[in-house]
């Protein structure tokens, strides 16, 4: 015999603690800088940016978090997510994928708070479509060039404890308004019993709110194991039509370091269509554009 309703009858929710659950959201996109025209025969140089936002209120009021909101009664976190990056972008064409739960006690001084964080990828054309809009409790919004830097690293390992230590830091840089924030942020990994823990800390933050260092290297370190083991995932910073240049350059932003032009081609050839369409690049040789093979996504 089912008692469900004689049971909800008795339930009482509210005797529970229950935290505010909100979703923060760590959006990149490539764009490339403008050239005068006197240096036209030069490619412009691309850059990996993410979308900040000014605070306008307390807690930490004039510094820069990611956007994101609390979660509504009638919406799934995942909704929250996209509501929130409709109003910051004003383009809901952004890819939106899970990346970590943030859950630390006192990470948000305002309560209990919970972040699910996801990881989000919109590619130029659409974010020029688009129109950055700060929301009601934000200042201003703008695009910043991700910048990490790999300090020290400690490893330990016995037959049944690996663990881990990597000290990084992250600098966030607007070049219009000369904006410059960062942060020191380690990362604990222990493997044991044949999982992982991963954990973030924290220190010497200059400008950054919340506990948004941490998560931005969370996303930032996820987007780089996702390009290294899925190639696909760059393509979500491509625009329709593109040049291998184009994909070639943004896999190696992402990765940071050069890659080989041929074996770079032959990793990803079975991936694209060629079109008979060119492009024309400054004063180089024009360049063939490519679309997505649809048949290997």
């Amino acid at each position: 015999m089912d008692r469900t309703e004689e049971f909800l009858e008795q339930y009482d929710i509210n005797q529970y603690d229950r935290p505010s659950l909100a979703a923060d959201i760590v959006v990149f996109t490539i764009n490339q800088e403008k050239l005068a025209k006197t240096e036209y025969r030069k490619l412009p140089a691309k850059k990996l940016n993410l979308l900040m936002i000014k605070r306008a209120l307390p807690p930490f009021q004039g510094e820069w978090a990611l956007p994101g909101g609390f979660m509504r009664r009638d919406e799934t976190i995942y909704e929250t997510a996209r509501r929130e990056l409709q109003e910051e972008t004003g383009t809901d064409k952004a890819y939106l994928e899970l990346c970590h739960v943030f859950s630390d006690l006192g990470r948000d001084p305002r309560g209990w708070i919970v972040s699910q964080t996801f990881m989000a990828v919109l590619n130029d054309e659409d974010r020029a479509r688009g129109s950055l809009k700060a929301g009601s409790d934000a200042k201003e919004a703008d695009w910043f060039q991700i910048c990490v830097e790999k300090l020290s690293e400690k490893r330990q390992k016995d037959e049944k404890i690996w663990i881990s230590d990597i000290e990084y830091k992250l600098q966030l840089k607007n070049d219009n308004t000369k904006t410059v924030l960062s942060a020191l942020v380690r990362e604990h990994k222990i493997y044991k019993d044949y999982h992982e823990i991963v954990t973030y800390q924290s220190s010497d933050s200059q400008g950054l709110a919340f506990d948004h260092a941490q998560i931005i290297l969370c996303a930032f370190n996820k987007l780089q194991e996702n390009v290294k083991h899925d190639i696909r995932t760059v393509f979500d910073f491509m625009p329709e039509n593109f040049t291998l240049t184009d994909l070639q350059e943004a896999t190696e932003l992402i990765v940071g370091q050069p890659l080989l032009k041929p074996n770079f081609r032959r990793k990803i050839m079975e991936y694209v269509t060629e079109t008979e369409q060119f492009v024309q690049n400054g004063g180089h040789r024009p360049s063939k554009v490519f679309v997505r093979n649809m048949e290997r996504f």
